[in-house]
Formats: C-alpha cells, sequence, structure tokens
C-alpha cells in the first residue's frame, strides 16, 4: 500500500467520524433532550383523551398582565370532536386545543395509540391557538381565562363523518363592553378545521393596539427515531413573497417568547406553519391582510411553534378574520389545494423537483393498485433499471472495453513515459482506433444521478411509508429494519450504530462488494497503474462505507438501494459473460 492509498484510507476514516459528529449534531443532542423528554416523549400509551363528565370548574387565572375587568367565569367546559380523521379535545379555558389525534396513524409507543400531535392536557397556559390582545397597559393573554361555550354539547363529545360539521363558539365578554369570540368549524372528512376570531375593542379592551394568534407549544415527536425527527423540526413563514424557515438550532437559550422569536416585517400573511418529518401545523387567512408573522421556539425542550399579529390602527374597534388550521400529515396534493405554496413544504429538493414529483405520482399511481409499499419500491427499483439499461449497458461495456486496451495502454506509458504530451496524443490516437471513449464508463453514471437523488428524497420522507410494512421483519418502511435489538449498544464511532442489527444495510453492503468483483477498477489506467491500485483499494472500502452510511436510513430507501444493486449485478454478469471472447474490441476498418 503506497503513500496516497494509505492517505485515501484516512481521509475515508475521517470522513465517516465527521458524518457522525455531524448527524449527531443536527438531530439535537441527546443532553439536549434529556430535559423535554418526559414532556416531549410519545414512547408512553397515547389514551383517549380524559373523561369530561362531568365537566372541569375552576376559578379563571388572569393574564400576564393584570386587566382591570374580571374577565370569563362559570364552568370550564371541554369537548371531545371525533371526525373520520382525527380527534380533537377542545377547552374553554382559553378556547384552546388540547389534544389532537390523528386516526389513521399508529403512534410510535409499543402500547399503541395513535399519533398525538399535541397533548397538554394538564397545562393551563397553553398557547395552541391562544389570542392575545396588546392592549396600553401591555400584553393581555387569554390562554388563562375562561370562555363561555354557546349550546355546550351534551356529554361532550361530538362524531362526525362524511360531509358533517359542527360549531364551537365560545365567547370572552368584559362586564363594561368589550367581546372576543372564537369560533371552530369541524368537518368530518378533512384535517384541517375553520377558526373565526372577531373581537369588539371596547370597555376593558379599549384602545387595542394590535391582536395576536398564538401556536407557540409546538408539535409532539412522533417516530421512534426521536433523533430523526427532531432533526426534520422546522417552523415557517411566507408573508408577501417572503418565505423563512427556522430549525430548533435557530433558538438555542431557551425561552418561547415572542420577544426572542423571528419576526417578519409587515406584509401581506400568507401562512405560518411547524413541521416535523411527517406531520404539519399550519394557519392559513382565508382574506389576505397586513400583519407580522413570528417564529418562536426552545432548543432545550424541543419546541418550535409560531403567532401572527394584526395591528389595529386609527382607532379601529372591531376585527373579524377566517382562517383554515390544517393538522395532519405531509401530503403534498392536499396541501396543494389551498394554492398558497404549502406544497413546498413537502421537500422534493429544487433542482430535481419535477423527478421527484414524477416518482412521487407514479408512486401514489401504483398505490392505488397494490397494497404493499415494499412491493411498490421494488417495481420502482426495477422500472428505473429498465429506463436506464442502455445507458448502463455502454457504461459497463466501455469499462470492458477500457480493460482489453490495457497491455496497448501500459506499452504506452512505458514507451512515453518522459513525454507527457506525446503519451496524451497516442492515448488518444488508440483510443479512437479501437472505437473506445474513455469518459463512456462515468457519463452515463452522472446522467442517472438526478433521478437517484430525487428517489432518496421522496423515500426519505413520504409519509405514506410511515407504519407501512413490507414482509417479514421489516415491519415500517419508514424506519430502520431491526431484526434484533443487542443487550448492549455497538462500540462504533461513539455508538452511532446504537444496539440495533439491521439486515438489509449488510446486504446492501453485500451486494455493492459482489458489483465491485464483477466490475473492473481500470478506468482507463495503466492495469498495473499506482492509480489503478488506488481506485481498487477504494473500490474495497466503499461497501463498507456504504453500510455505515445507510445503516440508519429508512428500510424504503435501503430496499431500494439493495434491489437496484443486485439488478446492477445481473446485468454485469450478463454484460461479461457475453464479452468473454477472443478480440472483444477490434480496430475500425
Amino acid at each position: 500500500m503506497d503513500r496516497n492509498t494509505r492517505i485515501g484510507f484516512a481521509l475515508i476514516f475521517l470522513l465517516l467520524i465527521l458524518w457522525s459528529v455531524w448527524m449527531s449534531r443536527m438531530q439535537t443532542p441527546e443532553s439536549q433532550l434529556a430535559e423535554g423528554a418526559d414532556s416531549l416523549s410519545t414512547e408512553a400509551p397515547i389514551e383517549t383523551p380524559p373523561p369530561l363528565d362531568p365537566p372541569v370548574t375552576d376559578t379563571p387565572a388572569p393574564g400576564p398582565t393584570e386587566s382591570p375587568a374580571m374577565f370569563g367565569g362559570g364552568e370550564r367546559t371541554q369537548v371531545v370532536v371525533e371526525t373520520d380523521l382525527a380527534r380533537f379535545l377542545v377547552d374553554s379555558h382559553g378556547a384552546t386545543l388540547r389534544r389532537i389525534e390523528l386516526l389513521e396513524f399508529d403512534g410510535a409507543g409499543d402500547a399503541g395509540g395513535f399519533v398525538e400531535l399535541i397533548g397538554i392536557a394538564g397545562a393551563d397556559t397553553a398557547s395552541v391557538l391562544g389570542v392575545d390582545v396588546e392592549l396600553p397597559a401591555g400584553s393581555f393573554r387569554t390562554g388563562g381565562l375562561n370562555f363561555t361555550l354557546d349550546d355546550v354539547t351534551p356529554g361532550g363529545e361530538i362524531h362526525l363523518s362524511g360531509d358533517d360539521e359542527a360549531t364551537l363558539r365560545f365567547r370572552l365578554a368584559g362586564p363594561d363592553g368589550g367581546e372576543l369570540v372564537k369560533t371552530y368549524v369541524f368537518h368530518g372528512d378533512r384535517y384541517d378545521f375553520d377558526l373565526g376570531v372577531a373581537g369588539t375593542f371596547t370597555g376593558a379592551f379599549d384602545g387595542a393596539r394590535s391582536l395576536s394568534i398564538d401556536w407557540s407549544d409546538g408539535l409532539l415527536s412522533t417516530e421512534k427515531n426521536r433523533k430523526d425527527d427532531l432533526g426534520s423540526f422546522n417552523s415557517f413563514y411566507l408573508v408577501g413573497d417572503t418565505q423563512e424557515k427556522k430549525s430548533l438550532r435557530h433558538f438555542k437559550g431557551g425561552g418561547r417568547l415572542p420577544e426572542r422569536g423571528m419576526s417578519s416585517d409587515e406584509g401581506s400573511v400568507q401562512w405560518l406553519a411547524t413541521k416535523t418529518k411527517y406531520f404539519l401545523a399550519a394557519l392559513i387567512p382565508t382574506n389576505l391582510q397586513s400583519g407580522r408573522a413570528v417564529l418562536v421556539g426552545d432548543n432545550d425542550d424541543a419546541v418550535l411553534g409560531w403567532r401572527v399579529n394584526y395591528p389595529l390602527r386609527g382607532g379601529r374597534n372591531h376585527f373579524e378574520e377566517s382562517f383554515k388550521v390544517y393538522t395532519g400529515p405531509m401530503l403534498y396534493d392536499e396541501l396543494k389545494t389551498y394554492d398558497r405554496g404549502m406544497e413546498n413544504l413537502v421537500d422534493m429538493g429544487k433542482l430535481i423537483r419535477p423527478i421527484s414529483l414524477a416518482i412521487k405520482w407514479l408512486m401514489d399511481f401504483l398505490g392505488r393498485y397494490i397494497p404493499n409499499y415494499g412491493v411498490i419500491i421494488v417495481l420502482l427499483s426495477v422500472f428505473t433499471k429498465v429506463l436506464f439499461y442502455r445507458l448502463t449497458h455502454k457504461s459497463l461495456k466501455s469499462m470492458k472495453d477500457m480493460q482489453a486496451i490495457q497491455p496497448e495502454l501500459k506499452a504506452l506509458q512505458e514507451k512515453y513515459k518522459d513525454n507527457k504530451e506525446r503519451l496524451n496524443k497516442e492515448m488518444m490516437a488508440l483510443y479512437k482506433e479501437h472505437g473506445v471513449n474513455p469518459l463512456g464508463g462515468c457519463l452515463p453514471l452522472l446522467l442517472q444521478m438526478p433521478v437517484f437523488f430525487a428517489l432518496f428524497r421522496v423515500l426519505r420522507g413520504a409519509v405514506e411509508l410511515r407504519g407501512a410494512g413490507f414482509m417479514l421483519w421489516i415491519d415500517d418502511l419508514s424506519n430502520m429494519d431491526v431484526l434484533y435489538e443487542l443487550p448492549f449498544a455497538i462500540p462504533l464511532l461513539g455508538g452511532f450504530i446504537d444496539n440495533s442489527i439491521s439486515v438489509l444495510p449488510i446486504l446492501m453492503g453485500l451486494s455493492m462488494w459482489a458489483q465491485q468483483k464483477l466490475g473492473g477498477s481500470g478506468m482507463g489506467m495503466g492495469a498495473e497503474s499506482a492509480q489503478a491500485g488506488q481506485m481498487a483499494a477504494m473500490n474495497k472500502i466503499m461497501p463498507f462505507f456504504m453500510t455505515f452510511i445507510f445503516y440508519r436510513m429508512p428500510s424504503g430507501l435501503v430496499l431500494y438501494w439493495l434491489v437496484n444493486n443486485i439488478l446492477q449485478v445481473a446485468q454485469q454478469w450478463y454484460i461479461h459473460k457475453g464479452l468473454e471472447k477472443p478480440q472483444v474490441v477490434t480496430a475500425k476498418s
């Protein structure tokens, strides 16, 4: 092993370490997650919302800024609204949401249950669609006050299906005038619901300067691989033509107060959103009006949220606005219906986006007829292999042709080793004589790379793969295919591989090794040159390197690469067998 080869191995090993460190930091260190583990963990079973009969009663608490008038009062009421897709717990205390469960998605815990986006039933100052009013004396928060619910539902439960709708109207009135009204309209077959906010700013509300709608309590982590999920946490806004995106790392130091948030310039507020890896909570104004969007978060507690502020200028004493609130999975077609560009929150890449969308369309089309997404991924692998068969064939044949003229190339290198210019000229003449393109082995592969990158984007973030099984032990294509968990962590680069034994990445590494055994390593270099030796050494280590990179990837993505590699090995074997004849490359007449 020469000096350059040793340096190459050292650089690859360094790259492995840097990859491990980068992934760990990007997805929030374990030390930072420890503090918020109790409040955010979804390992515990997800239960049905607490009993609502009899209604909960307590004394309303004032907001952070004392008001001269006594607001609220009466019995505290909680109502469960269950639709075909979700279950909501709405509380008259602040007229806020307390829980959201998605009924079509299983929770991450072994005890079962549904995915829970928020779960703050014990918090009396929650900020999930809470409303604040900026008064001359300061900010007046209504999240700690009790609203009066019109037409209390008997039993506290509402069941909707199909086109059914249900309206909950909450009122907060001051004794000397002024009123704040929040209206929820739920639909039986939709992930979104309507939110109306109306205010009459007289009496206790007199002199109101602005009104804010707040969702600063964020979303719960919903995945078994918590670090990977937190690495996908982001908050967004689109104000005018300006879109902003922030992750947890932008909110270090703790606290999710508005003054610590990241505010937009005043403009037409299109939408605000917070997303996890697979789920989204977004506020979409029905009518566009001028306001400011603020992104808030707390890296220590792993929480991201948002709030929108609408100024009340010119002595304005009335506010009435309606919104759509989307709380559901990251479904491209669903988000596109809002016609606000929210579908771009589904990460499909930029330059490769058209290819990603084509692949997504094909997956959705096949999904109508094939209930197993593992089978669909196998078919995608076959489809792309057929699509690029001729390109791959030319690439492999070109490499084989290059190997066939290696003796002549070596003779030229020996003959003209002291004359580089003449050597290059003679090599070009040799390539032309035998009809060989020295780049023929690389260019077809480069043309395929955009498709491979697009597949990576689609398969890594497709919510359809969440909880979708394939066969045997592969029961969740969005997660590692864990066959067995050791009672101890594997001591590799700080335990990055952890204690899980995954089979698909190992099989993928073996398939890459088979590719290297069948493939050539000359690529136009002398068979015994130092460059050829270095290339051969790199080829030997690449299967180990790629196995490490893919070890914690979603099993759906690894399955695609495994099938693709197996088909590649079969094609290489077929081509090599057909070319194992004397005079593989003949000179042109």
